[in-house]
C-alpha cells in the first residue's frame, strides 16, 4: 500500500543470466541460444506454489497439462518454478540473494513483497501497464488496486486481484435445537451466552446425555469470540493507533465464563489445529459453530449439512451475525476485497513479456480454463448459460489443483466462477446452501453501522521492520500465554489481573516500540492506508 516510511533497508540488486545451449539436427531452422526465447515467443519464468496436490499422473509444478496449455494459447512460454507453499518465502528470498529469482513473483505474503520493495527487488509498473491491458480495465473499475499496489515512492508495484464479497469467517446455528428449546437466535452477547448454557444444559439432542457443547473456542476460532467484542489488538481513538485492551478484556471474560461453566470442550487447547471441534460439529454436538476460515460455501453449508444429517437427519443450520457486545455490533471478518498477488522482479530481461503473460492469465477465458477445465470434458452448459461440471471426481483429479496458475484473476469478473455458480438451485439442498450464503452477506449490509473487529484485514497491515517483527512474534506469544491462563486458571487468575500482566509483559518486551511505529506509520499514511472502513466500504459497495 503507498506508504511513506523511509527506506531502511540497503538496496540489494540483483541479475541473472541463464543460457541453455541447444543443439539440434534440424537444418535451416534458427533454435533459441537461451531462455529468453522459445521459437517466435519470448520466455518468462514464473514462481508458481507446489501444494503437494498434483496426481503424479497429471506430472508436476513444471509440466501437465495445464502448463502444457498455458503455452500453447499464451503469447509468451512460461517456465514454472515450483515453491513448496510452505517454505515459499524462505525459498524466494534464497533466490534473489543469489540472483536466481524467476521474473514473476505470485506470493500472497504482504510483508515478503513489501521486503522485496525495500530491497529494490521490484520493477515498477506503471510504464509497462499498456502491455497488460485486462488489467488497465481493472485499474479503472477498481481504483483501489492502485491505492493498495502502490508503495511510498508513489509508483505502482503490485499486482492484485478483487475478491468476491463474503465474509471469511461465520458463526453456523443450529436452529432444529433453537426450535426444540422455544429460543430465537441471539441478538446480543448476553442472549448469546444464555443460548449456549442452554445447549449444553436442556439436552437438545434429546438423548438423555449432557454431551453437546455450545460452541468453540480451539485453534483459531477463538478469534471469532474477539471480533464480537472488537478485539483485534489494534484500534484507533481520536487520531492515534492504540492496543485494544478494553476490548481483549471482555472478550477475555466471556471466554472463561464459556470455560467455567462447561460450555465449550474444556480440553480446547489441545484441539490444535480446530480438527476436532470441527469433528464434533459435524457429529450433531455443537450448538453453535465458529468457522474461522471458510474454504468454500459450498462446502460450509452444503457439504457439512449432508455430513451432519448422516448422524442427525432432522439437524437444521443457518448463519447468524456476530451478537453485539456492550463495546459495539461488529461484523464478522471478511474476505480481504483487495488482494495483492503479484510482482515483477527488478532483474526481469523481458518487462514487457512479464505483462503479457500476466495480461493472458487475466482473460476470461483462461481463467474460467483453469479453473474449471475444458468444455466438454470437464464442464457443460446448462439452458440458462451457466457451467456444470460433467463428473466431480474427475474435476477433483485433473483441475482442482490447477487454481495456483491462476491466482490473480478477479473471480467476480466472471459469473462462472464466482461461489454461486457452484450452487445448482435445481437441487433443493443445493438451493437452500446458496440461500444461506446470501444471508450471510445480506448480514453486511442490515447492519451498516457495524463496524470492522480491527484496524483492517491482517493483508493490510502495515508491515514491521525485521527488527520490531522479531519482537512482535516473542512479545505476542508471551501475551497470548498469558491470556489463556486468564481462561483456565480458575477463580484466583481473573481476567483482569491476566489483562495487567499481559499489558507488563507488553512494554517490558518492547511492545511500545512498536506501538511508536504504528503511530509514525498511521499518521504518514492515514489519506492512503486501507483500513477497516475502506474494507466495509468496498465489500458493501460489491453487494449492493
Amino acid at each position: 500500500m503507498g506508504t511513506k516510511l523511509r527506506d531502511t533497508n540497503k538496496r540489494v540488486w540483483s541479475s541473472v543470466v541463464l543460457v541453455t545451449v541447444l543443439t539440434t539436427g534440424v537444418a535451416g531452422c534458427t533454435q533459441p541460444k537461451d531462455e529468453e526465447q522459445s521459437g517466435d515467443k519470448a520466455v518468462v519464468t514464473v514462481s508458481n506454489y507446489d501444494r503437494g496436490n498434483i496426481p503424479a499422473a497429471e506430472g508436476t509444478v513444471e509440466e501437465n497439462r495445464w502448463t502444457k496449455w498455458i503455452n500453447e494459447n499464451s503469447p509468451v512460454a512460461a517456465k514454472f518454478v515450483p515453491v513448496l507453499r510452505a517454505e515459499a518465502v524462505q525459498k524466494l528470498n534464497v533466490m534473489f540473494a543469489s540472483g536466481s529469482a524467476p521474473d514473476i513473483v505470485n506470493d500472497y505474503d504482504t510483508g515478503f513483497r513489501d521486503s522485496l520493495y525495500q530491497q529494490k527487488q521490484l520493477l515498477p509498473l506503471d510504464d509497462y501497464l499498456q502491455y497488460a491491458p485486462e488489467y488497465e480495465k481493472l485499474l479503472e473499475e477498481y481504483p483501489q488496486l492502485r491505492q493498495v499496489g502502490t508503495k511510498s515512492d508513489g509508483k505502482l508495484y503490485e499486482i492484485g486481484k478483487i475478491n468476491e464479497p463474503h465474509l471469511q469467517s461465520v458463526m453456523m446455528i443450529r436452529t432444529d435445537w433453537l426450535k426444540k428449546l422455544n429460543l430465537e437466535v441471539p441478538r446480543t452477547t448476553e442472549e448469546f451466552h444464555n443460548v449456549l448454557k442452554a445447549f449444553v444444559e436442556q439436552d437438545p439432542d434429546g438423548n438423555g446425555k449432557k454431551d453437546t457443547y455450545g460452541a468453540n473456542i480451539s485453534y483459531t476460532s477463538g478469534g471469532m469470540i474477539d471480533s464480537m467484542f472488537g478485539a483485534g489488538g489494534w484500534a484507533i481513538e481520536g487520531d492515534k493507533i492504540v492496543r485494544s485492551w478494553d476490548n481483549t478484556l471482555e472478550s477475555l471474560r466471556f471466554k472463561k465464563m464459556m470455560f467455567d461453566e462447561g460450555l465449550i470442550d474444556k480440553d480446547y487447547l489441545a484441539d490444535k489445529n480446530g480438527s476436532k471441534a470441527k469433528q464434533d460439529y459435524l457429529n450433531g454436538k455443537v450448538g453453535v459453530y465458529l468457522e474461522p476460515a471458510i474454504n468454500t460455501w459450498f462446502e460450509t453449508t452444503v457439504t457439512n449439512l449432508k455430513t451432519i444429517r448422516k448422524v442427525v437427519p432432522e439437524a437444521e443450520i443457518e448463519p447468524m451475525m456476530q451478537p453485539e457486545s456492550p463495546l459495539g455490533q461488529f461484523t464478522h471478518h471478511v474476505t480481504n476485497p483487495i488482494q495483492m498477488t503479484t510482482v515483477i522482479n527488478a532483474a526481469a530481461k523481458n518487462p514487457q513479456a512479464a505483462m503479457e503473460y500476466i495480461n493472458f492469465i487475466l482473460q476470461p477465458d483462461t481463467a474460467l480454463t483453469l479453473m474449471k477445465g475444458t468444455e466438454g470434458e470437464h464442464w457443460k452448459k446448462r439452458e440458462d448459460g451457466t457451467i456444470e461440471v460433467i463428473d466431480l471426481d474427475k474435476n477433483m483429479k485433473e483441475v482442482d489443483w490447477a487454481k495456483d496458475y491462476e491466482m490473480v484473476y478477479s473471480l467476480p469478473q466472471n459469473e462462472n466462477l464466482t461461489s454461486v455458480s457452484a450452487f445448482d438451485v435445481n437441487i433443493p439442498e443445493q438451493k437452500a446452501g446458496l440461500e444461506m450464503m446470501q444471508k450471510a452477506d445480506q448480514f453486511l449490509l442490515d447492519y451498516p453501522d457495524a463496524k470492522y473487529p480491527g484496524l483492517t484485514h491482517y493483508e493490510h497491515m502495515p508491515v514491521l521492520p525485521s527488527d520490531l517483527a522479531v519482537i512482535n512474534t516473542n512479545v505476542s506469544k508471551e501475551t497470548s500465554d498469558i491470556l489463556v491462563k486468564g481462561i483456565i486458571r480458575g477463580a484466583d487468575y481473573t481476567p483482569e489481573q491476566a489483562i495487567a500482566d499481559a499489558k507488563a509483559a507488553w512494554d517490558k518486551g518492547g511492545g511500545k516500540q512498536i506501538e511508536e511505529y504504528m503511530n509514525t506509520w498511521y499518521q504518514e499514511n492515514k489519506d492512503t492506508a486501507f483500513l477497516g472502513d475502506d474494507v466495509l466500504e468496498t465489500v458493501r459497495s460489491q453487494l449492493k
